[in-house]
């Protein structure tokens, strides 16, 4: 039996390879453009929904609905390009080996 002994115990984290840090790094991009894409589509439908609203009545011939049709085309246009973003692939760098 071992009276009065201090055992101290910490775990070593090893340093995150390149390869690995790319891959993390093109993974966060990825997940902010699907984000992004998302959170517009949510404004497309918000506006979609507020001129549906005007729909069938005499407000379909007023400024406010030619505004939110122009808005929708312009979220509907950035949803698109933001789809469109292509993430390049970590596993076309090869990194040198240290020896």
């Amino acid at each position: 039996k071992a009276q009065g002994a201090n055992v101290s115990v910490s775990k070593i984290v090893k340093a995150e390879s390149r390869s690995d840090r790319l891959s993390e790094a093109l993974g966060e991009i990825e997940t902010a453009r699907d984000n992004a894409a998302s959170v517009v589509e949510e404004l497309c439908d918000e506006i979609e929904s507020w001129k549906s609203g005007l729909e069938g009545t005499n407000l379909e011939n007023t400024e406010k609905y030619s505004q939110l049709q122009e808005c929708y085309d312009a979220l509907e246009n950035m949803k698109s390009e933001i789809e469109d973003i292509e993430i390049p692939d970590a596993g076309d760098v090869e990194f040198p080996s240290m020896m």
